[in-house]
């Protein structure tokens, strides 16, 4: 996609992406993250194969709260209206920061601004990660110009976006010997 990637773990893909409303205060900023949270848990607990031993009973359980936690927010999500899909962009999403390229990078904030962006990681599920932060300078790119956005997310956000990139990383890996494997 762009050449100018210093970290290789990154998630890559073409996917939903739009603007969002600033949080209005701290505590809607709170409340943006504890989203974020419980998505990115979800999420995580899709791609979880089956856990074995004790741990199973307890992972199970959290599991659980995790799936009533995400269809509480999918069922509030939807009785607030349903929205037209946003546009699909290439993206590439890392730890601190979501590249995307688009022509026309008029709908996003100007460079400087602090804004959020919605990104769609599951399309399937209605429901997007907001990042929070500052958009960075663009850059012209294969395919049109580049934006960024560098945010900031709360610790366990932080730490849930870091596994869930990780993990989709080392599946990439794992594909790409898959493929290179004469044996595979």
């Amino acid at each position: 996609m762009d050449d100018f990637d210093e970290n290789p773990v990154v998630l890559r893909g073409n996917l939903p992406l739009r603007p969002a409303p600033w949080p209005e205060d701290e505590s809607a900023m709170t409340a943006v993250m504890a989203d974020n949270w419980t998505l990115l848990r979800a999420l995580l607990l899709m791609d979880d194969k089956a856990g074995g031993g004790e741990e199973e009973g307890k992972e199970a359980m959290g599991g659980l709260e995790t799936k009533v936690d995400l269809l509480l927010l999918l069922v509030s999500a939807g009785l607030k209206g349903l929205e037209p899909a946003p546009p699909v962009y290439p993206c590439v999403l890392g730890g601190q920061y979501i590249r995307w390229c688009c022509n026309d990078p008029a709908p996003f904030p100007a460079v400087g601004e602090r804004c959020c962006l919605a990104l769609f990681l599951r399309p399937r599920i209605a429901m997007p990660l907001i990042l929070p932060g500052v958009m960075q300078a663009g850059t012209p790119g294969q395919g049109g110009i580049w934006c960024q956005l560098h945010f900031h997310l709360d610790g366990h956000v932080q730490e849930s976006l870091d596994r869930l990139i990780f993990r989709h990383h080392r599946r990439e890996v794992a594909r790409s010997r898959q493929r290179t494997d004469p044996v595979g």
